[in-house]
């Protein structure tokens, strides 16, 4: 037996609420405006519905790609941190290094302004040490950025010291992983 699909022959009604006092249409040049209504049915507002949408983020330059390359090699901001002011111990040796974009009101602030975290500091989700937990391993390795964001910035900085100590380390240290490393 064929199946076809059931369609309505009168459209929802929405009983309360935005979709109540509001209709997406399209206008003149097919875009998508959103109409509002009053009480008795009438027009009050247009707008159109571009503001809404998000934007996608431009793709990253040959220059940002650079820079993710020479923070790469130098390292994770928060273990180097933590073998100079804290005294725990490294994370991570130059493997699972990701590139961290920093926030402003919950949206990125652009490709340069990144910082270099390992795996375990940036999302602690493969753990050093499996027989361990999170909470024993934060305690020799200090705190993750997604699980614990507040310790995070407490212990090691906000987001601008953070990236200011980036900076400093693309600046002034030699690359220490990958292929131009000196030891």
């Amino acid at each position: 037996m064929k199946r076809t699909p059931i369609q309505r022959k009168t459209p929802l009604q929405a009983n309360r609420g935005f979709a109540r006092t509001c209709d997406v249409r399209r206008n003149a040049s097919n875009q998508r405006v959103t109409v509002e209504f009053d009480e008795d049915g009438k027009v009050i507002t247009v707008y159109n519905r571009k503001g809404l949408t998000v934007r996608r983020q431009p793709v990253a330059t040959k220059a940002q790609k650079q820079r993710w390359a020479n923070a790469k090699a130098r390292g994770c901001v928060a273990c180097h941190l933590n073998g100079i002011d804290h005294g725990l111990a490294r994370a991570s040796y130059g493997n699972d290094l990701e590139m961290h974009h920093l926030l402003s009101g919950g949206r990125r602030i652009g490709h340069d302004a990144t910082i270099c975290l390992c795996h375990f500091h940036h999302q602690a989700k493969r753990l050093p040490y499996a027989d361990h937990g999170y909470e024993e391993q934060a305690k020799a390795l200090g705190p993750s950025l997604e699980r614990e964001s507040r310790r995070f910035h407490e212990f090691y900085g906000t987001d601008q010291q953070l990236l200011a100590y980036q900076e400093v380390m693309l600046m002034s240290l030699p690359p220490q992983f990958g292929p131009e490393a000196t030891w």
